[in-house]
């Protein structure tokens, strides 16, 4: 396991690079991502680095070593980030 982290259009069965999707994520909910899926720094730059739009409605997933963390799009806005991170329930 290892590599670059990998995102899946969950409607298509696609997989592509993650550094090919713009996610329109946040400063903090890209923070939210990287530390959920544990990247390394010069991998948390690219996440939302690309040329290729999310899904207007619906979902991706980000892989990386084992991690993973589903991004749901309402309108072309993020609305959830699964999963939950389980450091903040008591």
């Amino acid at each position: 396991m290892g590599g670059d982290p990998k995102a899946h259009e969950t409607e298509y069965n696609d997989e592509d690079d993650v550094g090919h999707y713009r996610l329109n994520l946040s400063d903090a909910q890209l923070d939210e991502v990287a530390r959920k899926l544990s990247l390394p720094n010069n991998h948390r730059q690219r996440l939302g680095a690309g040329d290729r739009t999310p899904p207007s409605d619906g979902s991706i997933m980000l892989t990386y070593r084992g991690r993973y963390v589903r991004i749901t799009y309402k309108k072309g806005q993020v609305d959830k980030i699964n999963p939950p991170d389980l450091r903040y329930q008591g």
